[in-house]
């Protein structure tokens, strides 16, 4: 990713995190798997892996998702600093309760992200998530974006890249802003 790329994503991640600052007043806002209201400051200063799904999603969604729950595992202790975030496309149907239960079934860390129609497309504009409906589910963006504390995103990583390069890769980024800390 380039760094007029890096600062547009940064620009989007500030704009997602402004419009759930926002949404408390309008009560159109992201809730988290739990129920809960999604603040501006639960998504600021922490390593960030997005992804954007939903819980019928028969393949993609599930690989992905079982490939986030190994690079956590391969993380170890270095990875309780990366908080996932799966944020769906399907607001019709991926109500808090359905995404906890698919959730549960990859990895408790995993936290996801639902809301009103609005919220949900105010996210995926903001990560530029193309989404369209397609015999009875949903062809979307398949990427998972690694988020520097600052909300930066700092990598866009494809999920077909093995749990053991993905985790390199977001090792190094960790690495690299401790070391400037």
């Amino acid at each position: 990713m380039s760094r007029f790329s890096r600062r547009i994503a940064a620009c989007m991640l500030t704009a997602l995190m402004s419009a759930t600052a926002m949404a408390s007043v309008n009560a159109d806002l992201l809730v988290n798997d739990q129920g809960q209201p999604v603040s501006a400051a639960q998504l600021s200063g922490q390593w960030l892996l997005i992804s954007f799904g939903y819980s019928q999603c028969p393949d993609v969604c599930p690989t992905t998702l079982h490939r986030v729950t190994s690079v956590l595992s391969r993380l170890g202790a270095e990875g309780r600093a990366l908080v996932p975030y799966f944020v769906s496309v399907d607001p019709a149907h991926d109500n808090p309760a359905q995404l906890h239960r698919f959730l549960a079934s990859f990895s408790p860390r995993i936290r996801g992200l639902t809301g009103s129609p609005s919220a949900l497309a105010d996210a995926r504009r903001t990560f530029g998530v193309p989404v369209r409906g397609a015999g009875g589910g949903f062809d979307h963006g398949v990427f998972l974006y690694l988020v520097a504390p600052d909300g930066r995103v700092v990598e866009t990583l494809h999920p077909d890249l093995s749990a053991e390069a993905m985790t390199q890769r977001i090792r190094q980024w960790m690495r690299a802003s401790t070391v400037k800390s």
